[in-house]
């Protein structure tokens, strides 16, 4: 009966318990039948002691001939000796006596030139030294000896120079460092918080530093006095020999720079005259009637050159001056350009046109004149850059088999072509 156990029971305790798989956690037999390894109580001696004392330890009988465990550890500071004779020649010092340096020697051997621990047993009379004292010391013996002893069968000149070079000390530099760690020790919560603002200052100045100096860099890029200064340049004027030679250099400057240069009675961007001086010289030679058709020809000249400038405001937009806050100097105004590309353009362009970089009189109207052809350049750059787009575009299109128009199959769509078609 107990065998049958019904589906509800079953069910109630779960079902048949899973397999565990646990690790055994017996050992394995002990071989008995190997033999023990005997063991013998052995007399020895500690190389580390002068007195011969002879000690008891058991060892394994197959290392009864072995030497002390221990005695390696036995490690020995080659502290150095020296006769009557070298200390006279040598190293005898107006500060230390040769019986206080037998007995620093003698501490430095005695302690294998542990200097904490020699400090505080050190006591030769009523004498105070400290550890920077007993170092110096204790170095320049080390020095002096090595330099005064000749070289050993085998040694080399350039290892005893190294090995002196490791025996160098320099007691106030040792001095200050510690002065200072004790100082950096002492430091109080004020002090330290005040030293974490200025690390986090240095890093914020770090950071910002690469922008900085890009634009600094543009900026002495843009300036270029130096080298504008020393190209020679000449003035702007008249060298036509009738006053149709000033007319036409008159147009030709107003058409190359985009902008009117200088208009007549004024003075010119690069310091030098206009028209004016020159037709006073002229107007002294010619007769009455001569003086009255060359003024009948300046007349003409002024409403090419007012009406040229009028032309030229349409087509160049008016720029809109920012007014500065506070104080300011002049040359503040004048146009900077951070393109490295545009700024060698236009400093080409003006080179090309005999124009200075800087103005060599920067009177108020000079400086205006400049101000405005130096943004008519830029505005004239920026609208030739346009044009080789749109012709490289056009180019491209004609090579890839596309129906570009032409001036000659072009639709006449405009009103003056509606008046062509109906004429």
């Amino acid at each position: 009966m107990l065998d049958v156990i019904s589906r509800e029971i079953y069910s109630l305790i779960g079902g048949a318990p899973p397999i565990a798989f646990v690790k055994p956690t017996f050992s394995a037999k002990y071989n008995t039948k190997e033999k023990a390894t005997p063991w013998v109580q052995q007399a020895f001696t500690n190389p580390a002691r002068a007195d011969d004392l002879t000690l008891y330890h058991w060892v394994p009988a197959s290392k009864t001939n072995d030497e002390y465990n221990f005695a390696k550890f036995n490690r020995v500071i080659d502290v150095p000796e020296y006769t009557d004779d070298e200390y006279e020649k040598y190293l005898t010092d107006a500060d230390w006596s040769k019986d206080e340096t037998d007995y620093l020697m003698n501490m430095c051997r005695r302690f294998d030139l542990r200097f904490p621990v020699i400090e505080d047993r050190y006591g030769f009379g009523s004498k105070i030294r400290s550890m920077e004292d007993m170092k110096d010391r204790y170095y320049t013996v080390q020095r002096k000896l090595l330099k005064a002893r000749p070289y050993t069968p085998g040694e080399y000149p350039q290892d005893r120079h190294t090995m002196i070079q490791q025996y160098a000390y320099d007691k106030t530099k040792e001095t200050e460092r510690k002065r200072v760690l004790k100082d950096l020790f002492n430091r109080t919560r004020e002090e330290i918080e005040h030293e974490q603002a200025l690390f986090v200052e240095a890093r914020r100045i770090e950071m910002n530093e690469p922008p900085l100096a890009r634009e600094r860099e543009a900026l002495l890029g843009a300036l270029q006095l130096e080298q504008a200064q020393q190209a020679p340049t000449a003035p702007l004027t008249p060298s036509a020999s009738n006053t149709g030679g000033i007319l036409s250099s008159t147009t030709s400057a107003s058409s190359a720079g985009g902008a009117s240069l200088s208009t007549p009675g004024g003075i010119g961007i690069t310091g030098g005259t206009t028209a004016t001086p020159g037709l006073d010289k002229k107007r002294k030679k010619l007769s009455v009637s001569d003086e009255a058709g060359a003024s009948s020809a300046t007349k003409k000249n002024r409403r090419i050159s007012n009406a040229s400038s009028g032309i030229l405001e349409d087509v160049i937009p008016e720029r809109k001056e920012k007014m500065i806050q506070g104080v300011y100097v002049r040359s503040q105004k004048l146009p900077v350009v951070t393109k490295q590309a545009l700024q060698q353009k236009l400093l080409k362009t003006m080179g090309d046109m005999d124009i200075p970089i800087r103005p060599s009189m920067p009177t108020a109207q000079v400086v205006l004149k400049y101000d405005q052809l130096h943004h008519s350049l830029i505005h004239m750059l920026d609208l030739r850059k346009t044009v080789e787009k749109l012709e490289a575009e056009q180019r491209a299109r004609v090579q890839r088999g596309g129906s570009a128009a032409t001036p000659g199959n072009r639709p006449l769509s405009g009103p003056r072509d509606k008046k062509r078609r109906q004429g």
